[in-house]
């Protein structure tokens, strides 16, 4: 940390210094404004002047990850958004709701508090600290240490429970930002898209600090993916290996849902193409998309008459930083609809107008494969 109390409990700080100064103040205790434990004073010719936990304490801050990479992401940040002009304070204490977030920033009437999140702490105190910003109308904004930035091919990454935590949600697109203090530049990731499992698509801007504005970094660009040739391929590759390729080992979740078919007297490699679509909201879910689907349509739609309006359950998912919620089922009857399997006759009505089978043979299984696949591309084509 940048801050620390002193023994007359003043407010003190190392990074402005001098190495003199600094040897001066070992002789002096300082102290950790959450825990009141004393600390030790961290400084080299390498790394930015600081004050630490000592070992094995039990610190919430200390739980955080302090460490050199993360306090020189969070001075570099700082001074970035001062040469700016911003209204910006490191380590400010938020009494209301007892947190001091890495950065505090104000824009107008705008008050963001920025985490700079390198070590991997558990998520519901993530959960926690977004909200307490959010109830004191604090707008939380998030990035990740660029060690936690996955590539799994061009245009492509991969994205746990994790990463999946500080997505945002805005113009139509999904964010996920990141910071790597060593070669001062962000990562952004903009029109995400989910694949299947861990695999998420992406447009990835790397920014240098020297050629970026706090504004910039915000906006949302143009997509610079073709999802015809990227996305969809991913797509059909998948269906096809669904069906074709015999896997021994999988999860639990994959077993159950085996097993689930197997009591119905059907096999996982001919359900309909109906059940392994590209639904956006699938990329908050770590289950692959063709359990949820056809649990969906087994339990909640071949059930229904033809005719009969059509209702899944809830789905709840935590909010994202900025307060959006997906509906994911809802987007999926939505997706249903525009490939004319089902009806939409008014505001969220949807009306089963045909029926949606298992697959007999495997060649007519892959026959609907493509048939869909077409159908997509020209979704995706319309909606350029």
């Amino acid at each position: 940390m940048l801050y620390a109390f002193n023994s007359e409990s003043e407010w003190k700080s190392l990074y402005h210094l001098s190495p003199k100064a600094i040897k001066a103040a070992r002789e002096e205790r300082f102290y950790c404004p959450v825990c009141r434990s004393p600390l030790q004073i961290r400084a080299g010719t390498k790394m930015i002047p600081h004050f630490a936990h000592l070992p094995k304490s039990g610190c919430e801050l200390a739980k955080g990850g302090e460490s050199e990479k993360h306090e020189r992401g969070k001075w570099t940040i700082y001074k970035w958004l001062q040469n700016q002009g911003f209204n910006v304070k490191l380590e400010y204490y938020l009494d209301r709701i007892q947190q001091r977030p890495d950065i505090w920033l104000k824009i107008n009437n705008k008050r963001i508090a920025i985490e700079y999140q390198c070590a991997k702490i558990p998520i519901p105190h993530i959960i926690k600290r977004t909200a307490s910003y959010r109830k004191e109308g604090i707008i939380p904004f998030w990035i990740l240490g660029h060690e936690h930035f996955q590539r799994a091919g061009p245009g492509q990454i991969f994205l746990n429970e994790f990463t999946r935590t500080f997505l945002y949600y805005w113009s139509s697109s999904y964010h996920l930002f990141f910071f790597d203090p060593f070669n001062e530049s962000f990562i952004h990731l903009t029109h995400m898209r989910p694949g299947v499992g861990r695999y998420t698509f992406a447009d990835i801007a790397i920014h240098s600090l020297k050629k970026l504005t706090f504004p910039h970094l915000l906006s949302t660009p143009e997509s610079l993916q073709n999802p015809t040739k990227i996305f969809l391929n991913h797509w059909a590759n998948q269906w096809n290996q669904n069906r074709t390729i015999y896997r021994k080992q999988v999860n639990s979740e994959e077993r159950h849902y085996r097993q689930f078919l197997y009591l119905k007297g059907e096999h996982f490699s001919l359900i309909p193409s109906a059940c392994f679509l590209p639904v956006k909201g699938q990329i908050h879910l770590g289950t692959k998309p063709f359990i949820w689907q056809t649990r969906l349509i087994c339990d909640y739609f071949i059930p229904l008459p033809l005719g009969s309006p059509i209702t899944f359950p809830q789905k709840v998912f935590t909010p994202t930083p900025n307060g959006y919620t997906p509906d994911l089922y809802q987007q999926y009857l939505i997706l249903l609809a525009q490939l004319n399997i089902i009806e939409k006759t008014g505001k969220n009505i949807f009306i089963k107008n045909k029926e949606i089978k298992f697959h007999k043979r495997m060649e007519d299984a892959l026959e609907d494969d493509r048939r869909i696949l077409e159908c997509l591309k020209k979704l995706q084509e319309n909606n350029k």
